[in-house]
């Protein structure tokens, strides 16, 4: 009779072992879940459902025409300092 409620007790253990893993498991799986929408708008900037095939080439070549208008700018930059270098050593 004994090892009938140690058996019992002990099956009655590991199944709240079991459950007690899983809700653990559950929670800290919840705890470390990554808002990805917020992040992904954050660091790209746009969410994801805006990112339609259009939407994603029209703001690529913008990036794009604004990196080569930067780089003018930098070559003109640099060409000026060379000038006034010129300038300076006379």
């Amino acid at each position: 009779m004994i090892d009938i409620i140690l058996s019992a007790l002990l099956v009655g253990s590991v199944v709240f072992l079991v459950y007690e893993l899983r809700k653990f498991n559950v929670l800290h799986s919840r705890k470390y879940e990554l808002p990805t929408e917020k992040i992904w708008e954050k660091f790209v900037g746009i969410r994801p459902e805006d990112m339609a095939d259009s939407d994603l080439t029209l703001k690529i070549q913008k990036l794009e025409r604004h990196m080569e208008e930067l780089h003018q700018d930098f070559r003109k930059q640099r060409e000026l300092t060379k000038k006034l270098i010129e300038e300076l050593g006379k």
